[in-house]
């Protein structure tokens, strides 16, 4: 069962700018600017997967303006069992959602917030 489970990533999503997202080498960033105009930069190192989708897809209790981890993700399950992650790898499902804006959901291991 796939749990959202809040998070408080040290920025936040809600009423931001569609976000500029960008992928090289593996490495990935999201860039936006939030509701007070200031410029937002996430890096997420070894980023197995990621997207965006503007379509509203939302787990129990999930709102539309916060981050979460998701627990039980098959979505990384499904990488796990395709050995794209290794037995030893710690990765985890991040999604943050922006309003109507849309959905940003990444596989990585950690993430790092530039300001």
């Amino acid at each position: 069962m796939q749990i959202a489970n809040l998070i408080e990533p040290g920025f936040s999503t809600a009423d931001a700018e569609y976000p500029e997202i960008k992928q090289e080498d593996g490495d990935l960033t999201l860039r936006f600017k939030d509701w007070q105009e200031k410029l937002v930069e996430v890096f997420f190192g070894d980023a197995i997967a990621f997207k965006w989708q503007m379509a509203e897809s939302f787990l129990a209790n999930e709102r539309d303006d916060c981050s979460y981890e998701i627990e039980g993700s098959e979505w990384l399950e499904l990488h796990r069992k395709q050995g794209e992650i290794g037995p030893q790898e710690e990765y985890k499902h991040y999604k943050f959602n922006f309003n109507a804006v849309g959905q940003f959901e990444v596989l990585a291991q950690c993430y790092t917030v530039k300001t």
